[in-house]
């Protein structure tokens, strides 16, 4: 039996035509959130995306119906919930073991603890944990999405990337504007802020994307690449697929710095165990 010309299970032209869309439409409330810039209004979206007002209108409030999408007090639009949940979806594994490291940290150093991936330049807040009564303010939403070129996190999840591959990668993208004081002004300044960090094995962005915070990061690799090879010397092994993260004013941490570095190392060479010798989440 079929309906309207197709058959059972199968996609229609008019639905895969809309789902297109609708990703169209996510992507570039992404990448506009991720540049640190005004949120998109529908006519903004329209625009960006190429399609008439009526069209991104209703896509937005079916997306915005369903979780995908939220609207802001001035209209703008950012990624909902459903969207990071079903994204988190990905990582079972990685979520479900970085939760007591996470609160660990949390509690021991009295800020926000992250674990974070990288999607282009965006930086996607997977879990975060703060310590009970205090420090809410960095525990973050779990669809938080920031730019890789002005977080600890987003430097962490860069640490592999050579000098031309982070011009390439930040190609088109204006980075001036974005992030607190200290942040990267250009390929060039990133690209050196990582090589400093990468000899002492943890980032720290010290007011990079707000002033007086600090975020200390590591990158969190797998076993290798499936295939018997290793990452680039200086490096450590594996492949980077995640960071893990503390997050606090910089008055506050900078007396336990030491601690950080060596729980956050620690959290994450345990965190890495969640991966196959395939790359993949177990």
């Amino acid at each position: 039996m079929t309906t309207n010309g197709h058959s059972p299970g199968r996609t229609s032209p008019g639905t895969a035509s809309s789902l297109r869309m609708a990703l169209r439409v996510v992507n570039a409330v992404l990448d506009r959130e991720a540049s640190g810039r005004t949120g998109f209004n529908v006519s903004r979206i329209a625009d960006e995306v190429g399609i008439e007002r009526s069209k991104a209108s209703r896509t937005t409030q079916d997306l915005c119906d369903k979780g995908f999408l939220e609207r802001g007090d001035d209209s703008t639009l950012r990624a909902g919930n459903a969207f990071f949940t079903t994204a988190a979806s990905l990582h079972p594994g990685l979520l479900r073991r970085s939760r007591p490291l996470l609160r660990r940290m949390a509690v021991a150093h009295g800020a926000g603890a992250r674990l974070s991936v990288r999607d282009g330049v965006q930086v996607r807040l997977l879990r975060a944990e703060s310590a009970a009564g205090f420090a809410q303010e960095w525990q973050g939403r779990a669809s938080l999405v920031t730019p890789c070129w002005c977080t600890g996190a987003g430097r962490a999840l860069l640490l592999d990337h050579t000098a031309e591959e982070i011009t390439v990668l930040l190609d088109d993208y204006e980075l001036i504007g974005v992030g607190g004081p200290n942040a990267a002004h250009s390929a060039g300044e990133l690209a050196a802020a990582n090589d400093r960090d990468r000899r002492r094995g943890v980032v720290v962005a010290r007011g990079e994307f707000e002033h007086g915070v600090t975020e200390y990061a590591v990158p969190v690799r797998d076993g290798g690449g499936g295939d018997g090879t290793r990452t680039r010397a200086g490096t450590g092994t594996g492949h980077i697929r995640a960071a893990l993260s503390v997050v606090g004013r910089e008055q506050d941490l900078l007396p336990h710095e030491e601690a950080i570095r060596t729980d956050l190392t620690a959290a994450a060479e345990a965190l890495g165990e969640a991966f196959d010798g395939h790359g993949l989440p177990r």
